[in-house]
């Protein structure tokens, strides 16, 4: 019989050391979170629609080239400064020379390339 009360008081221990130390903690996550400012979750990237084996293609601008290098590009050129901004086409988009010079030669009011 002693050793069933034994038992009892052992579970009645462990299980109120459990229930006590369950509550220190919560207190302290809530402190903690009320404490600390909320980080924002990056932002999702959708994903590609169709990827082919390994291949990822890059991310685009949807509208062609960003605002603030068509704008760079158009002021270069209305200067005089044509070659610069084909460098800088180049630099920025990556592609060859030929191609840059297509995209600035083309490059209309809008941002929008108008011959590749």
């Amino acid at each position: 019989m002693f050793m069933l009360f034994a038992l009892s008081g052992a579970l009645l221990v462990l299980g109120g050391g459990s229930y006590t130390l369950r509550r220190i903690l919560a207190r302290m996550d809530g402190a903690a979170a009320a404490v600390e400012s909320p980080v924002p979750e990056p932002p999702m990237e959708p994903e590609p629609e169709s990827q082919v084996g390994g291949y990822v293609p890059a991310s685009q601008e949807p509208d062609g080239l960003p605002p603030s290098l068509c704008a760079r590009v158009r002021d270069l050129v209305a200067l005089g400064r044509g070659e610069e901004a084909v460098r800088m086409v180049r630099e920025r988009v990556d592609v060859d020379e030929v191609r840059a010079r297509r995209i600035v030669a083309g490059l209309g009011g809008d941002g929008r390339i108008l011959e590749l």
